[in-house]
């Protein structure tokens, strides 16, 4: 804690230009995070309304060849 103290007072401006950079790369990364979250849910209910049939799949997607991984 002395280091901060001591850094602040010989850095002031350093010390809140490099705090501001750390807040901004926070928000950005929850900005991204955000993103994803949407974009999981979104496939996550295309994919159960393909299941439950709620949404009608392509015929061209339904002739697709599985391979067998089961």
């Amino acid at each position: 804690m002395n280091e901060l103290s001591a850094l602040w007072q010989s850095a002031p401006w350093l010390v809140a230009g490099g705090a501001l950079v750390a807040i901004n790369l926070v928000l950005l990364a929850l900005r991204i995070t955000k993103k994803l979250i949407v974009l999981a849910v979104g496939a996550a209910l295309i994919a159960v309304g393909l299941y439950t049939g709620v949404i009608q799949a392509p015929e061209a997607l339904l002739a697709l060849p599985f391979s067998g991984l089961i």
